[in-house]
């Protein structure tokens, strides 16, 4: 039997909170280079509301901003992206498609046509865009090989396309016959119940 839409996003976010947990551990010595950058960003936000600066050097300020913040953040963007595949793709091969969120909620990836547990690379494959790691593995590299502008705008559209995936992953996995998602379709995976 197939798991349902809801099974599914419960299992994805008891898994969230799971990796969540373990990154926020992980980082706890790496400091806090968010306060500073929200003090700079709330000094900027003053500018322009005194309109000490215009609203295009605002926006290429706040562009300097964010782009520095992200080279600073690239280990912490590094270590996130290690936890999501080590969880999602490897944890769930070891336990044979589940991940403890699936496990709590008797849900299972397997291959569609063989109801076997799936192979590391399919389970790469099927988190690819899902979960974002396309977008975190291009964001670190584009970030030492393009300049700012081309970064914000590559990165962006990597974004935008992620985003209209999981769309469309939502949409088929609330109303397909077989609740199969994009992901699950480039992968040849199914969700079933135990």
């Amino acid at each position: 039997m197939k798991a349902t839409f809801f099974e599914r996003l419960g299992a994805y976010l008891l898994d969230t909170l799971i990796v969540s947990f373990i990154f926020s551990i992980i980082c706890l010595g790496f400091g806090n280079y968010t306060s500073s950058t929200e003090l700079l960003i709330e000094e900027l936000d003053n500018k322009l509301l005194e309109e000490t600066i215009t609203p295009e050097e605002y926006l290429e300020e706040y562009k300097d901003l964010l782009y520095d913040y992200q080279k600073e953040n690239t280990l912490q963007s590094g270590i996130s992206l290690a936890l999501t595949v080590a969880y999602y793709v490897v944890f769930q091969y070891m336990n044979k498609g589940q991940t403890i969120g699936k496990k709590l909620l008797n849900i299972r990836v397997v291959d569609k046509d063989t109801e076997k547990p799936v192979s590391i690379l399919k389970g790469l494959l099927r988190s690819l865009l899902i979960l974002s790691i396309l977008s975190g593995t291009s964001s670190i590299l584009f970030l030492y090989i393009l300049n700012r502008n081309t970064y914000f705008i590559s990165y962006m559209l990597l974004l935008i396309i992620e985003a209209i995936f999981t769309l469309i992953t939502a949409i088929l996995c609330l109303y397909k016959k077989d609740r199969r998602g994009l992901h699950d379709v480039m992968a040849n995976t199914i969700v079933i119940k135990e």
